[in-house]
């Protein structure tokens, strides 16, 4: 998908979405509403995933469970790292892959993208907004600069740093933005799918979060 092609969907959902706010809003206030409207898309995006990818499901199930045990991990060395002494504590020389903690709104952020689902599959059309399917968030401008986790976008982990399987029949135009041996990379990842702040813009739209940071131009790529 080109810059031209996303600056024009951003620009028909902006439009659309004003009209839907301004139609909806009592409604999307009401919790029960809102649970009732994520189950009804869940359930289309699931019947929509098993007609388009029939002869893909063990490789769907694959992704779901590498998903769900990185979680496990993670969650693990959370509870393991908080109950370690204070005093065992040392100086951190490097922030390194871990980069700066984040705050209570980089966190809803990161629940409200990972809900969205992956942006790529979704401008490609094989998945709907806010289906369920598990997500990584990739950091565009590296983990350690300034406002580092609100320049992030929810990726699957083929789109992000997993090479699709061999002979799996995925388009060959689905690969990882981090190279694995000659697999991916940034720049013919963004000539397929679009910047990554194009596509930044159009995540924070698409959960009505415009106003969180300024406006997103070029800058570094992330991991």
């Amino acid at each position: 998908m080109t810059d031209a092609q996303i600056e024009k969907r951003l620009a028909q959902q902006k439009r659309s979405q004003e009209r839907a706010r301004q139609r909806q809003l009592e409604k999307q206030r009401s919790p029960e509403y809102r649970a009732k409207q994520r189950e009804k898309q869940r359930a289309t995006a699931e019947r929509q995933r098993a007609k388009a990818l029939a002869n893909k499901d063990k490789l769907v199930e694959k992704a779901k469970a590498q998903a769900e045990t990185q979680r496990t991990r993670a969650i693990k060395r959370a509870k393991l790292n908080s109950n370690k002494p204070a005093a065992r504590n040392k100086p951190i020389k490097s922030k390194g892959m871990a980069g700066k903690a984040r705050t209570k709104s980089d966190m809803s952020l990161h629940d409200k993208l990972g809900q969205l689902g992956c942006i790529c599959c979704i401008n490609a059309g094989l998945i709907q907004p806010f289906s369920g399917s598990p997500v990584s968030i990739h950091h565009i401008r590296g983990r350690t600069t300034a406002d580092a986790h609100k320049y992030v976008l929810p990726l699957c982990a083929w789109h992000h740093d997993t090479p699709v399987p061999q002979d799996s029949g995925v388009s060959s135009d689905i690969f990882p933005i981090h190279s694995k041996g000659s697999e991916g990379g940034r720049v013919r990842w963004e000539a397929v799918n679009g910047t990554q702040f194009l596509l930044l813009r159009q995540c924070l739209n698409m959960v009505c979060e415009t106003g969180i940071i300024a406006e997103a131009s070029d800058g570094n790529s992330g991991k």
